[in-house]
């Protein structure tokens, strides 16, 4: 039987293979009509093909190692498999950098907007599919669940993860879009375009900080204030309220179906569900607060039954009392034997 991680690979190898068809294809020179920066493009399409042809060719032989019952020993859910994990998961972080990147991806045009489809959203799944193998690895090997030990520090603690990595990319994003197209004299800078830029970087960093100071506090000390998680995530869920109503707007740097604009909804809702985890915790504090209370109650008496159970004690002591008294009196009355008529009768 194959362990669970097989099918991981599979997924692995076929999104990536698309992703090789697809940086071959692209024109780079004088023939290409989107990407116009052909200086960058050449030399990330080379990048590109060199990085998905050496993914391609590591993961097939581990798929072939997986079917050998020999080499499946020596790779399978060893150091081998693991360093062979992070070398391509770094791998697939930079063909995500050299595909989806603003104005200069290989996979967007001088808008940035996406042109090619199959290389943008695979290139994504398989960086993805790369972290999912990687926490696979980590809990055959070292017994870790990842995803388990997340939910187990609080509800909203994978929100909050992932929160951080949707904002930083939302940050890195907008900066470099203002870097290359606002970073010049003031009355050069096209509006309301580059000040929508600047919101973009502000709510990205913003929500940077707020998602890396809870995690590490729930890191540290295993929970967090209610009222502060309440505060910060009602901040965030406005301020990307705005920057989606301001940057995806038609005017704004992440109108064009990009990083930016996927990563702003993603943001967003985000926010959204953190507040949801923190609005179920509060129920289930309260939940357990009404049990305890009930329990407590429960378990203290009260004056009116301390008197009615001493006076059932007491009653049932007089009773005790009476019949026993009432017995030894009988037993010391003598009988009486009348004897006539031949019968005896006791008295």
């Amino acid at each position: 039987q194959q362990p669970s991680r097989f099918k991981l690979w599979c997924f692995y190898l076929a999104f990536t293979v698309i992703v090789l068809f697809a940086i071959a294809q692209v024109e780079t020179g004088a023939e290409a009509e989107t990407n116009v920066d052909d200086g960058t493009a050449k030399t990330d399409k080379g990048w590109g093909l060199a990085l998905s042809i050496l993914s391609v060719i590591a993961m097939s032989v581990l798929l072939g190692a997986y079917n050998h019952p020999i080499y499946r020993n020596i790779i399978v859910g060893t150091k081998i498999e693991g360093i062979a994990i992070l070398i391509l998961l770094l791998f697939s972080t930079i063909l995500v950098a050299l595909i989806s990147g603003p104005q200069r991806g290989l996979a967007v045009d001088s808008d940035g907007a996406v042109f090619v489809g199959n290389m943008y959203y695979f290139s994504w799944l398989s960086f993805f599919t790369g972290v999912l193998t990687l926490s696979s690895y980590v809990e055959t090997v070292f017994g870790i669940n990842l995803v388990q030990t997340m939910r187990n520090k609080s509800t909203s603690f994978t929100y909050w993860s992932a929160l951080l990595v949707t904002s930083m990319i939302v940050m890195g994003t907008s900066a470099d879009v203002y870097n290359r197209n606002c970073d010049v004299a003031n009355e050069e800078k096209q509006q309301p375009f580059c000040s929508r830029t600047i919101l973009a970087v502000v709510v990205g960093s913003i929500g940077t900080v707020f998602a890396l100071v809870m995690i590490v506090l729930k890191i540290a000390y295993g929970q967090v204030p209610f009222l502060t998680e309440v505060s910060l995530t009602l901040s965030l869920f406005i301020l990307y309220l705005v920057e989606l109503a301001y940057v995806t707007d038609i005017d704004g740097p992440g109108s064009p179906l990009g990083n930016l604009y996927y990563f702003s909804w993603a943001s967003f809702l985000l926010t959204f569900m953190v507040g949801k985890a923190c609005y179920e915790d509060y129920v289930d504090a309260q939940h357990v607060e009404d049990q305890q209370q009930h329990v407590h109650e429960a378990e203290l008496p009260t004056l009116a039954n301390v008197n009615v159970d001493d006076d059932d004690d007491d009653g049932e002591e007089g009773n005790a009392v009476r019949g026993s008294g009432l017995s030894a009196v009988k037993s010391t009355v003598p009988s009486r034997r009348v004897i006539g008529g031949g019968d005896d009768t006791s008295v």
